[in-house]
């Protein structure tokens, strides 16, 4: 939420307001960002959002949540606000939930095991550096390749050839440990520490 800063006497009062819904806002939900590297640099990320679902489904109202899962990128909202409705509304996480946005690799660095160390290491990670326990990971299986130096979504469901990606990218997550949920195209892993 940006600031407005005006040259009113009221400046500082609002600026305190935003603030105060800053914070508020944090209650719910705070997005991270999470660098992976090795001794070369970054060699990838993991985008995602931190969700405290028991205060969501507790002290909001559906309406309420939809204007808490406002994000400035507006493809991962419409997935956050669809993961709402279609699977935490349904109240199938009682506590602190992890949404993965975008998980992505260098290509060069895929298939040497980095992503089965990355879903090893990410509950204690995430235990560590958030005040808050997890008890889930969710996320939504979806092929990303850097175009023209941007990371981007690239699934075409007409293309056979990423169909046959997006199924070797889910059962990649499903053998380490994500089960769909329900039909949706969602999945989860829960976690103990």
């Amino acid at each position: 939420m940006e600031t407005d800063s005006s040259d009113s006497d009221d400046s500082d009062s609002d600026r305190n307001k935003n603030i105060r819904s800053d914070a508020k806002l944090l209650d719910y939900r705070k997005e991270i960002l999470i660098n992976i590297t090795d001794e070369r640099g970054r060699i990838g990320y993991i985008k995602g959002v931190l969700l405290n679902t028991e205060h969501i489904l507790k002290e909001l109202k559906s309406e309420e949540v939809l204007k808490v899962l406002e994000f400035n990128d507006k493809e991962d909202e419409e997935e956050i606000k669809s993961f709402y409705i279609q699977v935490l509304s349904k109240g199938n996480c009682k506590d602190n939930g992890f949404y993965i946005t975008e998980l992505f690799i260098e290509k060069e660095y895929r298939g040497n095991g980095i992503g089965r160390k990355i879903f090893d290491e990410l509950p204690k990670f995430l235990y560590d550096q958030v005040d808050r326990d997890i008890s889930c990971i969710y996320l939504m299986p979806g092929p990303l390749e850097k175009v023209d130096g941007e990371v981007k979504y690239i699934m075409n469901s007409k293309d056979e050839q990423m169909v046959a990606l997006k199924q070797r990218l889910i059962k990649f997550y499903e053998s380490v440990g994500f089960k769909r949920i329900g039909n949706t195209d969602f999945y989860n892993k829960n976690q103990v520490i």
